[in-house]
């Protein structure tokens, strides 16, 4: 039954996420930099940081959660292709992480 909740929270959230977060719609904008790529992801982080606690209260107990979920469902990368950085979306596997798992 536990394993079914998980499932039904990773699939609610990850839904949930990507209606609402600007994150997904710029995973192919390039950034000349690391920190213009983390600014970028710290305002999206902003913009959805309080819709997911409120809309998902029994996966999330702060907004510090929310935001530690989110600093790493949504890292920057470097691309050897063109040497630009670019927000990546592991939101499953962060999900999936022993660190989500035993967050509390």
């Amino acid at each position: 039954m536990k394993t079914l909740s998980i499932l039904a929270g990773i699939a609610t959230i990850a839904l949930a996420s990507s209606a609402n977060a600007a994150h997904l719609d710029n995973l192919d904008t390039p950034y000349e930099s690391r920190g213009a790529c983390e600014s970028a992801v710290a305002g999206f982080n902003s913009e959805v940081r309080g819709a997911l606690l409120d809309n998902f209260p029994a996966f999330f107990s702060s907004e510090g959660d929310v935001s530690s979920f989110l600093t790493r469902a949504f890292p920057c990368e470097i691309s050897d292709s063109d040497g630009h950085w670019y927000i990546q979306d592991d939101r499953l596997q962060v999900l999936n992480s022993d660190w989500y798992q035993h967050r509390h």
